[in-house]
């Protein structure tokens, strides 16, 4: 079996390595490095015009206009704030981290950063989660076209017992981990 991380390891070891040089006083070095995922989803890790301080991570998805329809938008503005930026070309979402202003609490942005594929998905699974605690049913279903090959749909029913086994008011993160792995195997 293949263990599959949710985070992108690959983006959080680029921005760690980047940020400690900056913190050591080392020269800031170009990037330019194109990550692809397991399931075709591109991270693109850049300097922002060049300028060497700034360093722009973004995320393509094929069908992030799939997520927006469930609030993807909404729920990125929360988790990066003012770290978004204006989304370069070809890509959904970009992340910029200015390597002059390094926030105290770096580890914790870069985890955030690397958690950028998951967070675009957990707009989904909130949105249908809030609806079945509210026992809101009859909500229009999910239907995210994953891959070529795969599609996603999320819908609301009563008496899930895997879902009533997991309390949904107390820890969303276990869900959203629960459907990974429900997904992923």
């Amino acid at each position: 079996m293949i263990l599959l991380e949710i985070n992108n390891r690959l983006v959080e070891e680029t921005l760690t390595l980047k940020i400690k040089n900056a913190q050591a006083g080392l020269k800031n070095e170009s990037i330019d490095v194109t990550v692809a995922d397991f399931d075709g989803v591109l991270y693109h890790i850049s300097n922002l015009n060049g300028d060497k301080s700034k360093i722009r991570v973004s995320i393509a998805l094929k069908f992030y206009k799939e997520l927006q329809e469930h609030g993807a938008d909404e729920l990125l503005k929360r988790e990066y704030g003012s770290y978004l930026t204006t989304p370069e070309d070809n890509f959904n979402v970009s992340i910029l981290m200015n390597l002059e202003d390094i926030p105290k609490n770096w580890p914790e942005v870069v985890k955030k950063i690397g958690l950028l594929k998951r967070n675009c998905f957990a707009s989904v699974f909130e949105k249908y989660f809030d609806f079945q605690e509210r026992g809101d049913e009859g909500q229009k279903r999910a239907v995210i076209n994953y891959r070529d090959d795969e599609t996603l749909i999320h819908l609301i029913e009563e008496n899930i017992p895997e879902l009533e086994a997991l309390s949904l008011n107390n820890n969303k993160i276990k869900m959203l981990n629960f459907w990974k792995n429900i997904l992923i195997n």
